[in-house]
């Protein structure tokens, strides 16, 4: 009892400290109670054309792998919402990401699932978030890709929660940021061999439709690991969706 009494006490004062140091109001038209108030998230233009996420120069339906690329990586494809050249999504990533404002899930969560329903694909059988080493973890206290898998897994179909499990794949090395790596062949050799499936998991995934889940792409070598991965455990579709991607 004293111990759960001690928990709650800390999660006040963590409160209490974030909304002393970082009241919440909008982050674009400063709206007092909400990071972003309904308004303004409504004014975010969701991506019009989605393009092949490896050569990123082929507009495919639904960001599928173009033809000329489907040897290359196991992904099939990677959807994303909108463009980071938008302040206020660049903006709402970087507290999300950064400044560890977990509440940001949720209408960062809602551009996902518009994203997802104004997309022709089919309905996933496991949505599976990117994970972080647990080193990581640590440091930032919660997975912020793991969220918003969550979200979309209540959310897509609602009624119908769909199975969003984070224990499936494994971070297994603790790398630099992709971020601090400017080199676009630095950044995929960096993550390689960076995940694995966790014992047991190998049953979970066959036959299986995914979908796969981080906040923002740079080349997307994160992804293309992780569907690398869940391929060799023979699932049937591997696609990733993400906030937006650095640059475009």
């Amino acid at each position: 009892m004293q111990s759960s009494q001690n928990c709650v006490t800390l999660s006040k004062i963590k409160d209490f400290i974030l909304d002393t140091l970082f009241p919440i109001s909008c982050l674009s038209c400063g709206k007092p109670d909400e990071w972003i108030c309904e308004e303004c998230l409504d004014k975010i233009s969701l991506k019009r054309e989605q393009v092949c996420p490896i050569c990123e120069k082929s507009i495919t339906p639904d960001g599928r792998v173009c033809f000329n690329c489907k040897k290359k990586y196991s992904i099939d494809g990677i959807l994303t919402a909108a463009s980071y050249k938008n302040k206020l999504v660049s903006g709402a990533t970087h507290y999300y990401k950064y400044r560890f404002i977990e509440d940001l899930n949720i209408p960062l969560g809602k551009l996902l699932v518009k994203t997802i329903l104004n997309s022709d694909l089919p309905i996933p059988d496991l949505i599976i978030p990117v994970p972080l080493h647990k080193k990581r973890l640590r440091w930032r206290g919660f997975n912020q890709a793991g969220l918003l898998a969550k979200y979309l897994s209540l959310n897509i179909t609602p009624g119908f929660e769909i199975p969003a499990p984070d224990n499936l794949i494994i971070r297994q090395k603790h790398t630099p940021p992709q971020m601090e790596i400017k080199n676009r062949a630095r950044r995929r050799k960096n993550m390689r061999d960076a995940f694995k499936i966790s014992p047991g998991g190998r049953k979970n995934i066959k036959e299986k439709r995914i979908l796969l889940v981080d906040d923002i792409a740079t080349t997307g070598s994160t992804l293309f690991e992780c569907a690398k991965v869940l391929k060799k455990s023979n699932a049937q579709e591997v696609f990733g969706i993400v906030i937006a991607r650095q640059g475009s």
